[in-house]
């Protein structure tokens, strides 16, 4: 992905390392970036005179550029604009995104389209549309928002993301970025399925469900620590060793090579 940033200072840009971002500061910048420019680059505005000055120098219709995630609040003719160059245009009107060092941190991840770095409250339509480290949005009613077990109550009102998008905070009430997905992204549930039936084949899954079967506990296996089987439960362990298979195999009384049929 390339990553141009408009209009920042060195100071920002270094936060944005990860990235390897091309820095537009002058007028003059924007032409050399338009040559590089495609469907996988990410401009990033940090001001209104910024978009401004980049949707002049476009001039005429030219090909996607890719998204536009604007740090700034937009003008509508702004955005009518941007929309007809890129493929997203990721903005908010309540000033809802991420510190910067934690947004760049989630626009670097790998898994960037499961955490959020932002998003918009309204209250007309009772909805936030919430932004994905990939730009892609996701609407998600008021009513997906239940008061927590102690009666702590969302306030629509004080929306932020935090714990590098992995949180939703609503006034004092929190909500895991996980568990919106899980409900409203139905790519995101088949997938997570996927990968928690993988994980209950594994070896570790097994040696877990086996375990309980016998009815012992991850401290009865000396020499091995509780650690040590916790790890291997987890899938922490990729191969594990001979002599420590053989232990875990005599102490659940099976034959080494049958703890995976479990």
């Amino acid at each position: 992905m390339t990553t141009i940033l408009l209009g920042e200072g060195r100071g920002t840009a270094r936060k944005f390392a990860p990235l390897r971002p091309a820095c537009v500061r002058s007028p003059r910048g924007f032409g050399r970036c338009f040559a590089r420019a495609g469907r996988d680059t990410l401009w990033i505005s940090f001001g209104e005179t910024w978009t401004r000055g980049l949707l002049r120098s476009i001039g005429r219709p030219m090909r996607s550029l890719g998204s536009m995630l604007l740090l700034h609040r937009p003008s509508l003719d702004s955005l009518a604009a941007l929309e007809g160059h890129f493929d997203r245009v990721c903005f908010n009107s309540n000033g809802g995104f991420l510190p910067v060092d934690e947004l760049a941190a989630v626009l670097a991840a790998e898994n960037r389209g499961d955490l959020f770095i932002g998003g918009t409250v309204s209250p007309q339509s009772r909805t936030i549309t919430l932004w994905r480290g990939d730009l892609a949005p996701l609407t998600v009613p008021f009513s997906a928002f239940e008061p927590s077990g102690d009666g702590t109550k969302p306030e629509f009102s004080s929306f932020a993301v935090t714990d590098h998008g992995n949180t939703i905070r609503l006034g004092e009430y929190e909500a895991a970025a996980d568990a919106i997905l899980y409900e409203f992204d139905a790519e995101y549930r088949r997938r997570k399925a996927k990968e928690r039936l993988a994980r209950d084949r594994s070896f570790g899954a097994s040696l877990r469900r086996l375990r309980k079967q016998r009815r012992l506990r991850r401290e009865d296996f000396p020499p091995l620590s509780q650690k040590t089987i916790a790890r291997i439960e987890r899938g922490d362990v990729k191969d594990v060793r001979e002599r420590t298979l053989r232990i875990i195999a005599k102490t659940l009384s099976v034959d080494p090579g049958d703890i995976g049929s479990y």
